[in-house]
């Protein structure tokens, strides 16, 4: 099997790797006189049953029923250089054909009438190996994919995959809604904590604000870098969960951004600008200690620089402080103790970072009142009936975190917890 020139991290994916094995494995079975001292040492028949069967535990690995689909799930979920090019250069698109025809005499080789050959053993098909996919765009996309590789000429697959990637990019964002940058690269999140806005109470204004900013984000208007403040348990995380079962059907995709990554903020935007997908970025509890060098990459991406922020990228942050950086009054400028000449200045400028924010929307606490309003809805949703339930709620608020968001739903998940132990 040819090495792959475009479409190249394809070859990362178990499947491509089994394949390859096999291939080699069915090489030396052909011609054992050719073979390499060191695959010699194994029987050639044992080796191709050994490479077969690893095929085999591969596909399954990967829930995919054969060739066909595993090389077409890799295909459409790595990146590669065509993403985002209207009219690739003939070079690049010539390399990407080369490409697109090695994949399919790989997807199109009877590998199992080979490999029941020259193990002279019965060995199971390569078909239905793992069920049917859910249904989806993205699993429509790999089987439209697939039924191309097997049938249609190379250059249709290629105009095929250049509209797919103009339209949906290409790696994580291109399947997923929710992602995380890890290891200097996008991880998508198969199953995100995504949130109902419908059970959020109270936070009506907020949410509307919200949502207004990210609604223009998608519309490619001016959207606006938002900090979310308020106490702990006040709903600003959950408010930011809450836009993805919103609008990913639209584009939106949600990128946690770690505290430890920040420094690494200008690269991140870099990667995300060329894909059609309009992204938040989510940074949560955000908050500096004296002395933290990571506001810088922040401060540049809300001033901007020379390099100019993307108009398909949105910072959200969410904090517990108006003012992102902790301040002791031990550690304000005092005449004579501070090297920096404009030390003020210098202080001045940190503090001022949360001004830098387009949109700051403030989540309040929430009284006894607001909190048994919240537990009364989502004891409604659950289906959660007490006749004390009131003072169970008060009970449980005094007793832990006071009251909040948080806590009310900390208190139906303890009900429920009950419940299903029989104890209520």
């Amino acid at each position: 099997m040819r090495r792959l020139m475009v479409l190249h991290a394809v070859e990362r994916h178990p499947g491509w790797q089994a394949l390859r094995d096999l291939d080699e494995a069915l090489a030396v079975a052909e011609e054992p006189r050719q073979a390499s001292a060191a695959a010699a040492r194994a029987h050639p028949d044992a080796r191709v049953a050994d490479a077969y069967a690893a095929l085999v535990r591969a596909l399954i690995a990967e829930d995919r029923a054969d060739p066909a689909s595993a090389l077409a799930a890799a295909v459409l979920e790595e990146g590669n250089a065509l993403g985002g090019l209207e009219r690739p250069p003939q070079g690049l698109r010539a390399a990407a054909a080369a490409d697109v025809e090695s994949l399919q005499r790989a997807v199109r080789r009877d590998w199992h009438a080979d490999a029941a050959r020259l193990a002279d053993a019965s060995l199971p098909p390569l078909k239905q190996l793992a069920p049917e996919p859910p249904s989806g765009a993205w699993e429509s996309g790999v089987a439209a994919l697939a039924a191309a590789l097997l049938s249609e000429p190379a250059e249709a697959v290629l105009e095929w995959l250049l509209d797919r990637f103009r339209e949906h990019g290409t790696g994580a964002p291109a399947r997923y809604g929710a992602l995380r940058w890890r290891g200097g690269g996008l991880e998508g999140i198969a199953h995100a904590a995504a949130v109902d806005g419908e059970l959020l109470v109270g936070v009506d204004d907020q949410l509307g604000r919200l949502y207004t900013n990210t609604e223009a984000l998608l519309a490619g208007a001016p959207a606006h870098n938002a900090l979310l403040y308020g106490p702990r348990g006040s709903g600003k995380s959950t408010a930011v969960r809450s836009l993805l079962p919103r609008y990913q059907e639209r584009g939106l995709r949600l990128v946690e951004l770690p505290g430890e990554a920040l420094e690494r903020l200008p690269e991140v935007v870099e990667r995300l600008r060329r894909h059609p997908q309009r992204f938040v970025l989510y940074v949560d509890d955000l908050s500096f200690e004296h002395g933290d060098r990571r506001y810088h990459p922040l401060k540049t991406l809300l001033e901007g620089s020379l390099s100019a922020r993307p108009g398909n990228v949105v910072l959200y942050a969410t904090s517990n402080r108006r003012h992102l950086l902790r301040e002791r009054f031990s550690e304000r400028p005092a005449a004579g103790e501070d090297d920096d000449v404009h030390a003020w200045d210098t202080h001045n400028e940190r503090l001022a970072l949360a001004d830098r924010f387009g949109l700051t929307i403030t989540f309040p606490s929430a009284s006894q009142r607001e909190y048994l309003h919240i537990v009364e809805v989502l004891a409604g949703h659950a289906g959660v009936q007490a006749p004390d339930l009131v003072q169970r709620a008060v009970r449980f608020a005094d007793w832990g975190n006071g009251y909040s968001g948080r806590t009310a739903r900390q208190f139906i998940d303890a009900v429920l917890q009950e419940r299903a132990a029989g104890r209520a």
